[in-house]
């Protein structure tokens, strides 16, 4: 399996999420949503390489509106080469 098929694996996992939402109860996705994507960001970390995990916290962002952090601000997460330079 390559890194993107990994990668386009927990994209689906994390649509899968925000699919089944309109099943659930009221105030479901505010009790859930850090904990279930911030599990998925966790293992994708260990998993994927740097700029893949970074691109991945991007599509939550983009595509389901959520921010893990980091996303959709001027305050992003920077890499240890630019941390470096600083």
């Amino acid at each position: 399996m390559t890194v993107a098929e990994i990668q386009k694996r927990f994209e689906a996992t994390i649509d899968q999420y925000y699919a089944q939402l309109k099943y659930m109860k009221p105030g479901y996705r505010e009790e859930t949503e850090m904990e279930f994507i911030g599990g998925i960001l966790q293992a994708a970390l260990h998993i994927l390489p740097l700029e893949r995990y970074y691109e991945l916290k991007q599509y939550v962002y983009d595509q389901h509106g959520y921010n893990p952090g980091g996303v959709g601000s001027i305050a992003r997460q920077i890499t240890l080469d630019e941390w470096e330079v600083s």
